[in-house]
């Protein structure tokens, strides 16, 4: 007869871990970080456009201390007042759209994406005729100043016709730059929300979590 042993229990066989459900796709960084810099932006560009109205109401208070022999190129500056005046109202109200649309964005609110496309291409119309009516005021007193250099003695010889051809060589280039410039951001804004990727997202933010999994 023969002993054996304590028997030890047979090995449990391993479990695998029970599926508690799906795991939640990771949180992207862009709609933050496009937020925020939508917020500083747009904020920056209210602000900027309410101090343009301000100063171009207050124009003919100083333009009336100006010294009589800048009178003409004040009236120069004057006759695009009020073009500045509007240019200047249209940029702070856009403004607003861009710094409502960055608040979505970094909500994940799905409508800000809309809003931000809105922006970018009523920020382009702006863009061009906010530099147009920049480069012909300019423009304006380029030749003002021109004409006052030509009516003193000292410095007809010295200059002549300098500020137009400078404003003839560099005007254009500054008015496409500025163009080119003011475009870049919404440029990017309607290429990145056109993406397929992005719009996929897009369409699950304020989906309950049970509609994701």
């Amino acid at each position: 007869m023969t002993t054996t042993g304590p028997q030890m229990p047979p090995p449990t066989p391993m479990t695998p871990p029970t599926d508690a459900g799906a795991i939640p796709p990771r949180k992207t960084t862009w709609p933050m970080v496009l937020g925020i810099i939508a917020i500083i932006l747009g904020s920056l560009a209210t602000l900027r456009g309410c101090m343009s109205i301000g100063s171009s109401a207050m124009f003919g208070l100083f333009a009336s201390a100006m010294p009589e022999e800048q009178a003409e190129m004040m009236e120069a500056t004057k006759a695009f007042a009020p073009l500045i005046m509007i240019s200047s109202g249209l940029t702070m109200a856009i403004a607003i759209v861009l710094l409502i649309g960055g608040i979505g964005l970094t909500k994940r609110n799905p409508r800000s994406p809309k809003t931000c496309k809105i922006w970018a291409g009523l920020k382009m119309v702006l863009v061009v005729y906010s530099s147009i009516v920049t480069f012909l005021s300019t423009q304006a007193q380029m030749e003002a100043m021109q004409r006052m250099l030509e009516e003193d003695p000292n410095t007809a010889a010295a200059m002549p016709g300098f500020f137009g051809t400078l404003m003839a060589i560099i005007g254009p280039v500054i008015l496409v730059f500025a163009i080119v410039w003011g475009w870049a951001l919404p440029i990017f804004m309607l290429i990145w929300f056109s993406r397929r990727k992005i719009k996929a997202e897009v369409a699950q933010w304020g989906q309950p979590a049970s509609a994701l999994g």
